[in-house]
């Protein structure tokens, strides 16, 4: 009987150790360490026109942080920076900051700040928040430039950043009116809310205040929206909108909330008076009886 003999290259023992190595040293490594980010956060809100959203500029995955720089970019067309200065965060600590400005006719921001001694490195947070005013429908782009991140040592730090955009939607509809509370002066508190064809809140609650006025939103979306004003042991009222086109401005005029609906079931009737008669010429405080 004849016998094999199986014999392996140099080369195949050459490329097995190899590749054994490689797998030892890649475990050994452990999992790759996430690069820092510089984001923004909310990274793509959507708000209306004629309003304002507040944008994080956020760093994280990252320690021992002393001090950050960063420029963005923005149009100018569709937002604008509330103030022409961003707010401060606190990583880094601004115990100095050099630069912080807005430009709203170029579209810029620059923002620095350091922490100063004695105050401890930080390990990621808000560097500063952005507050953008809608002026425009349109979407802008919010775009990091140069940014430096720094240790406490003013070695850099490398990092990765992240952009964003900020949308302004047209508002379509506008609603507006006031309330009043029967034998009431000040009708603080009453909740006004504006609700689709199908009763899907659209904005709101809009709790008014002594004035008792109230503005709503809505985005055209429908063509029949209810508005309602609402107050405990009040009778609540109802108007109907029926949208004409985008741009719509209507306003309710005031409407008083009818007084007496004591046990909230949207009806005044005996059972609301026979608690009311109960009560006739009692006088506040009442005596609060408690015992052991």
């Amino acid at each position: 009987m004849k016998k094999f003999t199986f014999r392996r290259s140099t080369a195949f023992w050459t490329i097995l150790l190899v590749s054994v190595f490689c797998l030892a040293v890649v475990l050994m490594a452990g999992p790759a360490q996430a690069l820092p980010l510089l984001w923004l956060n909310p990274t793509n809100p959507v708000t209306s026109v004629g309003n304002v959203v507040d944008v994080d500029i956020q760093l994280d995955d990252v320690t021992d942080v002393y001090g950050a720089e960063v420029a963005l970019s923005f149009n100018p067309t569709f937002v604008k920076v509330i103030g022409a200065q961003l707010t401060p965060g606190t990583c880094p600590q601004p115990n100095f900051v050099p630069s912080n400005t807005a430009d709203n006719t170029a579209g810029t921001i620059n923002y620095a700040a350091t922490q100063l001694s004695p105050t401890a490195a930080c390990n990621g947070g808000v560097v500063a928040t952005i507050t953008f005013e809608c002026i425009a429908e349109g979407v802008s782009p919010v775009t990091f430039g140069d940014t430096l991140i720094s240790d406490p040592n003013g070695t850099p730090i490398a990092h990765g950043t992240q952009n964003g955009t900020v949308e302004c939607q047209q508002v379509a509809i506008d609603i507006r009116g006031s309330v009043a509370l029967q034998s009431w002066p000040d009708p603080s508190g009453v909740a006004v809310t504006l609700y689709d064809s199908n009763d899907v809140v659209v904005d709101g609650p809009f709790f008014v205040g002594p004035d008792g006025a109230f503005l709503l939103h809505a985005n055209n979306e429908e063509e029949i929206y209810h508005v309602v004003a609402e107050y405990d042991r009040y009778l609540s009222a109802e108007a109907t909108v029926i949208t004409v086109e985008p741009g719509f401005v209507v306003n309710l005029g005031l409407v008083t909330l009818r007084a007496g609906d004591i046990n909230g079931d949207g009806v005044i009737n005996i059972l609301d008076l026979t608690a009311v008669a109960g009560n006739f010429n009692k006088t506040s405080p009442q005596i609060w009886e408690w015992g052991p």
